[in-house]
């Protein structure tokens, strides 16, 4: 799992709930223009770290997994005159019961910041209606990786050594 794996999530948690049609596209890295509303961008805007790595020894795999919490946050950006209502949509189910079971094993919705009105200037000199709100996700990176050890004895053999010590 990484980061994506987030973004897919809380996409898939969020699309159900919005109106029909409405598109949510990630920020920045997907290298397209932003959609017509009604739509919703998700920017990863910090992932702080906040506790150490832990790890766990998978002996029958033979691999060690560490696993490193990190606080995602994110930017929802909810575009178009159906923005104000999508945004409290959002805000009222994640800070409820609803979320629970509904994200994948390693990513868990922590809260959501109440949204405020954003309005954009576009390119053609018209404004946009934009509401926007950051949500924080509990995010378990893992990163395994082969863990060697000594298990099995193979054949051993013994080499003499030469113990005289010669005279001065």
């Amino acid at each position: 799992m990484n980061i994506d794996a987030a973004i897919v999530a809380i996409s898939d948690f969020l699309q159900p709930l919005m109106p029909v049609g409405t598109q949510i596209v990630r920020a920045q890295v997907n290298d397209v223009p932003p959609p017509l509303p009604p739509s919703i961008v998700i920017t990863e805007i910090g992932q702080p770290q906040y506790t150490t790595t832990s790890t766990k020894l998978d002996g029958d795999a033979g691999t060690q997994d560490y696993v490193m919490p990190v606080q995602l946050r994110f930017q929802l950006d909810f575009y178009g005159w159906s923005g104000g209502e999508m945004s409290n949509i959002t805000t009222t189910m994640i800070r409820s019961i609803y979320p629970e079971g509904r994200f994948p094993e390693g990513v868990k919705p922590l809260y959501c910041t109440d949204a405020f009105q954003s309005p954009l200037m576009t390119g053609e000199k018209q404004f946009e209606a934009r509401w926007t709100q950051e949500l924080y996700v509990q995010y378990n990176a893992p990163v395994t990786v082969a863990q060697e050890s000594f298990n099995t004895v193979g054949e051993t053999s013994v080499d003499p050594a030469n113990v005289t010590i010669p005279a001065e």
